[in-house]
């Protein structure tokens, strides 16, 4: 009986059917209550495809001292339904190459990738610097160096078993502009443009997944106004937050509601296409955006 238990423990947590808050399993059809130790509870977890993150201070998650600057794959692990499972290595003013070059995507991605994993590689803003082109921040790579960093991080993914999608760089907001009344964003504006088509077509070439964030803002951002668009962004007003005495006129990141407008964006299109990698992830429409309680202000 006793192993009997034990095998029904392991078959509900491998289902999901437990809280990760709690160590016990309910098997409700006979009542019967499995005590489950921590320790099987991070094993079955592990067992479960995760997600890695690989890019630059878009993705990264920020420290509550840089409050209200968010990164994207930040605010993604609220969509996720298990949220551990997100392992997220993007590195601010990190470019392909410095994430190839420095071993980072060897030792926190690669190494411990497994079959039925995923991983999103987002770069570009980075990439495109032509004055970040000595040690120890060699960042720039032109176009077609750009592609093969690309073609690397799948070819590795692919070889582990693994599935891997790309995600364009996300809208620069000095792109931004209002005629009339109506508002239009363009997505390569400062240089981006030429890397964020290389994306695309390294995706198609390869057959991987993308998820258009660049696109996407193009689309979506239009419909709320410049005013509301710029919002999501590092605009910060002298004395509005307690991080920025000075205030902040940053035009490239976003603030924790950009955050989830992106993530937001990536979990839509990952339905949308009908992805395996959308299954790790709510119903975008059931996630709303909270603002941090790091929102302090003076």
């Amino acid at each position: 009986m006793r192993n009997f238990f034990w095998s029904l423990a392991i078959c509900l947590v491998s289902a999901g059917a437990w809280s990760a808050s709690f160590e016990t399993a309910v098997w409700r059809g006979e009542t019967a209550y499995v005590k489950i130790p921590k320790a099987l509870q991070d094993k079955v977890s592990a067992s479960r495809p995760q997600l890695y993150m690989a890019g630059d201070s878009i993705m990264t998650e920020y420290a509550p001292n840089w409050f209200p600057q968010y990164g994207w794959g930040q605010s993604l692990k609220s969509f996720m339904k298990k949220p551990e499972n997100l392992h997220n290595f993007a590195r601010s003013g990190w470019s392909a190459r410095r994430f190839r070059e420095s071993g980072r995507w060897e030792k926190c991605i690669a190494s411990a990738l497994k079959p039925g994993d995923w991983v999103i590689v987002s770069f570009g803003h980075n990439d495109m610097n032509k004055r970040r082109n000595k040690p120890p921040k060699n960042d720039y790579s032109t176009v077609d160096e750009y592609k093969a960093f690309l073609r690397g991080f799948a070819a590795d993914a692919r070889a582990k078993g693994a599935n891997i999608a790309f995600a364009t760089s996300i809208a620069h907001s000095s792109g931004f502009r209002e005629k009339d009344g109506t508002m239009s964003v363009d997505g390569g504006a400062t240089g981006l443009g030429p890397y964020v088509t290389a994306m695309r077509e390294t995706a198609a070439e390869l057959g991987v997944p993308l998820l258009d964030l660049n696109r996407y803002a193009e689309e979506k951002l239009p419909k709320m106004g410049l005013e509301k668009a710029k919002s999501l962004y590092m605009y910060v007003k002298p004395g509005e937050y307690a991080n920025y005495p000075k205030g902040k006129q940053d035009a490239a990141h976003v603030r924790d509601s950009g955050a989830y407008f992106y993530a937001r964006g990536a979990v839509e299109m990952a339905r949308e296409q009908g992805l395996p990698l959308a299954d790790l992830w709510k119903d975008p429409s059931s996630v709303q955006f909270v603002p941090s309680v790091s929102d302090v202000r003076p």
